[in-house]
């Protein structure tokens, strides 16, 4: 077995060696954020506890990596520890064994401690939480989406909650060329006028630059990584959520390239059922599974509560490139497939346009209806997304159902009304 002190010892010399790979000059936009965090805890001692979320490789660790060597460049180097939890459990130690030992040894007045997947850890939130209590230190722990679902009440409260998404066309232009665009979506809900600019770039963001990976890999091999990191979303980090047995975790797969197929947003919960010869209640727990461990997203019927529970959501990748890996197999340049991945990342940009102004996305089920409606304070937007679609009237009659007074036509082209405007999906691709 290995000795605790022994451990920490060589970690200590080792760890800045272990995260030089993953220190990236490239800086994700929560990357401000965390610093200032770091250096209100150096100059104030403002102890806290950050839980960053995210899917698999979106940057977490990453994310770690470039705090690690900010705060070693404020700190002593021996006061910044970093501890995957995934490393602890293969040599079979324990969290709070090995903090003590490192705090016995360092006796560090202060202290940043950076754990990565804390999801290994068996009681990871009541350790936190112990933790954060000591009030002592600077704590930041990353984990699978999945994980909201296991936390405890009293670390929800105590603890900071960041989540990193996969990156909107401006963070990865701007990652990839260090050119920075301007935020053009305000503009766009608003049905402006906005400079048209067509960047070489976007027709690759729309297939895999959502994910860090893009940003140094070709595009066949970013596809082999999600495939084999899909893996181990399936086969681990759903487990965090249900107990799947294995045959059920097997057809997670099957039900994935059913809704990664070009119309498998029209796969009902009673047709997926009777495709994968699975429970209805089964194939909803997956779906769900699917949605807290950040890889799709459920997009409601509008209406009340009680309307929307009676119809199966429509089902949309929330990480695309997952979506354009598993289709990799076919000529991703086919227009049907490519329309199908422009539609997905407009329901990630509505998605995050909701999250961060408290709204809400959902779906007009009726037949013809507009692709999305975006709910905003007092106002409601229908958007409908298609190549070559340069008529109004699904946006139209979605309108007049839901009472909105704005539509928004993302296509080919380029006219801007009082009530609807279409822009080129380029053009609102790039303005996120």
């Amino acid at each position: 077995m290995v000795h605790l002190d022994d451990y920490i010892v060589e970690h200590l010399l080792t760890q800045q060696s272990l995260l030089q790979p993953y220190n990236k000059p490239e800086k994700r936009n929560l990357y401000r954020w965390l610093i200032s965090r770091v250096d209100s805890y150096i100059e104030r001692g403002r102890s806290d506890t950050i839980l960053l979320l995210g899917v698999r490789g979106v940057g977490k660790t990453t994310l770690l990596a470039q705090l690690y060597f900010y705060a070693t460049s404020k700190m002593p180097q021996n006061h910044v520890l970093y501890l995957s939890l995934d490393r602890l459990q293969a040599f079979g130690l324990n969290l709070l064994e090995v903090l003590e030992a490192y705090k016995r040894i360092v006796k560090p007045e202060k202290a940043i401690i950076l754990l990565d997947e804390v999801q290994y850890e068996e009681k990871w939130d009541l350790k936190l939480k112990l933790l954060h209590d000591e009030k002592r230190f600077l704590v930041v722990a990353t984990g699978s989406s999945a994980i909201k679902l296991k936390e405890s009440p009293d670390l929800a409260r105590r603890a900071l909650h960041r989540e990193l998404f996969p990156m909107t066309f401006r963070e990865y232009h701007r990652l990839k060329t260090g050119d920075s665009l301007p935020e053009l979506m305000p503009k766009i809900l608003e049905l402006e006028e906005v400079p048209l600019a067509v960047l070489d770039d976007v027709v690759e963001y729309v297939k895999i630059g959502s994910m860090p990976l893009s940003l140094e890999m070709g595009e066949w091999e970013v596809y082999e990584r999600l495939v084999t990191m899909l893996d181990r979303v399936i086969y681990r980090d759903l487990r965090e959520v249900y107990d799947f047995d294995a045959e059920t975790l097997d057809k997670a797969f099957n039900l994935l390239y059913l809704l990664a197929n070009p119309k498998g947003e029209r796969f009902s919960y009673e047709k997926l059922s009777k495709t994968l010869g699975l429970a209805k209640g089964t194939i909803i727990k997956l779906v769900d599974a699917l949605e807290k461990a950040g890889i799709v997203q459920k997009i409601p019927v509008h209406g009340p509560i009680s309307k929307a529970t009676r119809k199966s959501p429509k089902v949309k990748f929330l990480t695309v490139p997952i979506k354009s890996a598993l289709l990799y197999r076919i000529n991703i340049n086919r227009e049907g497939v490519f329309a199908s991945l422009l539609e997905d990342v407009i329901a990630f940009y509505l998605y995050l346009i909701a999250r961060e102004r408290n709204g809400r996305l959902s779906y007009e089920p009726s037949k013809g209806a507009a692709d999305f409606v975006l709910e905003l304070e007092n106002e409601k937007i229908v958007v409908e997304v298609g190549l070559g679609k340069e008529k109004k009237g699904q946006v139209e009659r979605t309108m007049e159902r839901v009472g909105a007074k704005k539509g928004i036509v993302v296509g080919r082209k380029y006219e801007v009304g009082d009530r609807i405007a279409f822009y080129p999906w380029q053009l609102f691709v790039s303005a996120l």
